[in-house]
């Protein structure tokens, strides 16, 4: 089975269709995105139609729980705050809807797919570092967990008796003891310095993960956000992924 699995689309629908067509010239089988569709962007409705018309499984993130009012904003920054505000006011009720239905956390066979960390789904903590990756490998029991909410890609590997092990590169076939951990980065609003939207395609049969950079037009993702009166720092913050 060939998986692509997105995360942090945040409104930014550009971004999400040259994923989606991506993962389509690359075969994927099963489409999943681990959360926050809204947030940040102009684009909160288009994102979640295309999220409902294009996902097999798509999961509930930080942003998309205060876009639909199940916890405040006060932990937001004022960028992030203003842009959730105007989510807020701007989604239409099947969006919200939608949202609403959505699972914190999802296993499926050996795999688990979570917005933030499988320690605690609906508390939104941050895997930053190798403590907070090893508490994320005791709260999940299948061989792949797969992650957002930080904007940054990256692959963290385990093995049995050994600390998990950050990996420098972006394509990695594990092993039969080993375990993967794996931030799929962000569709939307990258921060690891490059601006290109972010996805990872696992093959199930190989047991090799692939993160994948995607072009798409950023201008046009930009011009839509000052027409919202989006904040300027992030808008220009898209031109170079930080």
């Amino acid at each position: 089975m060939l998986y692509g699995i997105c995360s942090d689309i945040h409104s930014n629908a550009t971004a999400f269709e040259a994923v989606l067509q991506s993962m389509n010239d690359n075969g994927v089988e099963r489409r999943v995105c681990l959360g926050d569709l809204v947030g940040y962007g102009a684009d909160p409705d288009e994102c979640v139609k295309l999220a409902r018309d294009n996902m097999d499984l798509c999961l509930i993130g930080n942003h998309d729980s205060v876009a639909i009012k199940y916890e405040s904003s006060v932990g937001f920054n004022p960028y992030a705050k203003q842009a959730i505000e105007w989510t807020q006011s701007h989604m239409c009720k099947e969006s919200i809807e939608y949202l609403k239905a959505l699972p914190y956390i999802k296993e499926e066979n050996d795999i688990t797919f979570v917005h933030a960390s499988p320690l605690s789904p609906a508390d939104w903590v941050y895997v930053t570092d190798l403590e907070e990756a090893l508490d994320a490998f005791d709260h999940f029991h299948g061989t792949y967990c797969f992650i957002g909410h930080t904007h940054s890609p990256v692959i963290v590997a385990s093995r049995p008796m050994a600390i998990p092990k950050i990996l420098d590169e972006y394509e990695y076939t594990i092993a039969n003891t080993e375990r993967l951990l794996v931030n799929v980065g962000s569709v939307g609003q990258p921060r690891d310095r490059d601006c290109r939207a972010s996805w990872c395609l696992l093959d199930t049969d190989t047991k090799c993960v692939r993160i994948i950079r995607v072009e798409y037009d950023v201008f046009q993702t930009q011009e839509r956000m000052r027409k919202a009166g989006m904040p300027e720092f992030l808008i220009e913050r898209l031109s170079v992924g930080r």
